[in-house]
């Protein structure tokens, strides 16, 4: 049973429930992501629904993780970061630009 969940795990991002959160929630998310193992490659974050503009603008480029999508679930949102390679040459990723 361990391997099927292992293997579910990699298919599927691991979900937290954050929705409820409304003052420190960009702090306890990047408290998340560092504390996430070096397998998981994808973690999605349930938060309140309105928020994009802020997320967006909280996460920026040049971190392990990178939000890439918030899209609209029933009665939250879902915010989906994947896994960055950090490249020493550009640590801050500003080439992206």
């Amino acid at each position: 049973m361990a391997m099927t969940e292992s293997k579910q795990s990699s298919e599927r991002p691991e979900s937290i429930d954050v929705a409820h959160v409304t003052c420190g929630l960009v702090p306890l998310m990047q408290t998340h992501l560092g504390g996430t193992p070096p397998e998981v490659e994808s973690v999605e974050f349930r938060v309140r629904q309105g928020i994009e503009v802020e997320l967006w603008n909280a996460f920026g480029t040049g971190r392990q993780w990178r939000l890439v999508e918030i899209r609209n679930d029933l009665f939250t949102d879902v915010a989906r970061f994947v896994r960055v390679e950090q490249d020493d040459l550009d640590p801050l990723g500003l080439l992206e630009f």
